[in-house]
């Protein structure tokens, strides 16, 4: 039996997932234009599918077990029918070392856990996954297990446009940032990077399908087809939902088992970025805003590709632009769209550094540099900054203090920097806690002395799961951030070479990734152990 898409729906209001008002207002639309209701509401919320059912697993007091959970041991799928778990869409998997489940999208099929359960002589718990994910993981477990031709003609092929729109949809709904296609000696795997880690899309493809897929993503993107033995790179766009779409930035790479893709996610509406939504602290925050204010000068952001540079640029941007200002930017690729700014993509033909030259003759107030890596484009933005324009930009460093030395390593004069630099920032993204289940608990005392806590009661947040979060503890990721503010004293030390330790020394509100992340930890924003994983344990430089 199918579970309906009202019990799901209803399921989902139950765990807060969405609210009964804007669900009667979904299905209205859902009627109008003749769509899912489920991947209308879905897309609207933006929370995959696998999330109502483990809410509905919930409610019913089942297991919910994700597409990671749904180990299948040979041994047992070899003593049960094939035909008996295609036509239940069930899967026995074993969770542990001793408990075994039968993984039903049916919360109420115990008559097929009672059959499975008496074949292979032990008692079967129902346990609750999503449907997708069941095929999946059947399609691979009957594959590998060598079924007769026509048993396996019951496991439908896919049609690559279809499935690729299928994949498209769920890295938007789990608010992705990027899709790997990662070939094996069997078959091909996709992975979504959703708040910086990898978990499994619910879907397992053969090699033949592995390279129809990849075909049509090599096709959209503008890539040769027939080259399958050297690197490519492409890009394409992709309409998800309405008034949503991505920019893809696309790669592929010949592999032992043939071509793996890597997509790039990005999302062209800037409208929903601010300042106050970064996860500044308040005195950051006004010092920052007063610094992308100024006239002239150069504000850098440091940190790791996929640190959220970029992001906080785009956010800046968006509140100083004005029809007052003229706002160009260079950029490798153009991640954001931002109204009323010229945007120049990095080509072949058009480097940052002579996008700069050019950019020059067309009496700007404000630059953006995607990136600066080189002497021509430091010495460029520094003049820029130095002779009445305000430059923005990032650099791949660790600490906001080491930006400075890696200026001067690039080939800028001590002096130049020390005459147009206002503002680092160094960042990193942390996973923020998921509000609707994150549980408090009596910091231990190895934590409070980490934390420099006085002696006393302490409480600290943890992840716990839930639907919303769809099991992690976390939802979405927060900045820490690292702020050096140049004052005069600062510009007076770095054109005398003073050392980072010296600067940091001598600056005033200087915070390094550590205070940040210690006062969102104590503030319940994250937790401790995503703050270590993201920054370590020292409170120094970092």
């Amino acid at each position: 039996m199918t579970i309906s898409s009202g019990t799901l729906v209803n399921a989902g209001i139950e765990a807060g997932l969405i609210d009964a008002e804007t669900v009667a207002e979904l299905r209205v639309k859902s009627r109008r234009e003749r769509s899912d209701l489920l991947e209308t509401i879905t897309l609207h919320g933006r929370f995959p599918p696998a999330a109502l059912y483990q809410a509905l697993a919930a409610l019913k007091g089942l297991v919910f077990l994700g597409s990671r959970d749904l180990a299948v041991e040979a041994e047992t799928l070899r003593r049960i029918p094939p035909s008996l778990l295609l036509r239940r869409r069930c899967l026995p998997v074993r969770v542990g070392s001793e408990a075994l489940y039968l993984a039903s999208a049916d919360p109420e099929d115990y008559f097929a856990a009672e059959q499975i359960g008496r074949i292979l002589g032990q008692p079967l718990t129902l346990a609750l996954a999503e449907p997708l994910a069941i095929e999946a993981r059947l399609r691979k477990a009957l594959r590998h297990a060598g079924l007769a031709a026509e048993e396996s003609s019951a496991v439908a092929e896919i049609d690559p446009v279809a499935e690729l729109d299928e994949i498209f949809k769920r890295a938007y709904v789990s608010r992705a940032s990027d899709v790997h296609f990662l070939p094996g000696k069997e078959g091909m795997n996709v992975r979504l990077r959703v708040d910086g880690r990898l978990t499994d899309y619910p879907a397992d493809y053969s090699l033949e399908e592995a390279a129809n897929l990849l075909s049509r993503i090599k096709v959209l993107s503008g890539m040769d087809i027939s080259e399958q033995r050297l690197p490519q790179d492409g890009g394409m766009n992709h309409k998800v939902a309405e008034g949503r779409e991505f920019d893809i930035r696309v790669a592929a790479m010949p592999t032992r088992w043939g071509e793996r893709g890597t997509l790039r996610l990005l999302e062209q509406d800037a409208a929903d970025l601010s300042l106050a939504r970064l996860g500044m602290g308040e005195t950051a925050l006004a010092r920052f805003r007063q610094a992308i204010a100024r006239p002239h000068g150069m504000v850098l952001l440091t940190g790791p590709t996929g640190s959220g540079k970029s992001t906080t640029l785009y956010a800046a941007l968006q509140e100083i632009v004005s029809p007052d200002i003229n706002v160009l930017t260079v950029e490798d690729p153009i991640e954001r769209v931002i109204d009323g700014v010229s945007q120049v993509q990095v080509s072949g033909k058009v480097s940052f550094a002579g996008a700069l030259r050019g950019f020059l003759r067309h009496d700007p107030d404000v630059i953006m540099v995607g990136e600066i890596r080189d002497a021509e484009t430091t010495d460029i933005a520094m003049k820029a900054a130095l002779t009445g324009h305000l430059v923005f930009s990032t650099l791949h460093t660790n600490n906001a203090p080491s930006a400075v030395t890696r200026l001067h390593d690039i080939g800028a004069e001590r002096f130049l920097i020390a005459s147009t630099l206002v503002a680092v920032i160094a960042q990193r993204l942390v996973r923020r806690l998921c509000s609707h289940c994150k549980k408090a608990r009596p910091a231990e005392e190895e934590e409070k002395a980490l934390l420099g806590i006085a002696a006393g009661e302490q409480k600290l947040f943890e992840p716990n799961g839930c639907p919303v979060c769809t099991g992690t503890g976390y939802r979405g990721r927060v900045g820490l951030f690292e702020t050096l503010w140049i004052d005069e004293t600062l510009a007076r030390l770095i054109a005398e070479g003073a050392s980072e330790r010296a600067l940091t020394a001598a600056a005033r509100d200087y915070r390094t990734l550590w205070d940040d992340g210690r006062d969102k930890t104590l503030a319940g924003v994250t937790s401790l152990d995503e703050v270590l994983r993201v920054v370590g344990r020292s409170p120094g430089l970092n």
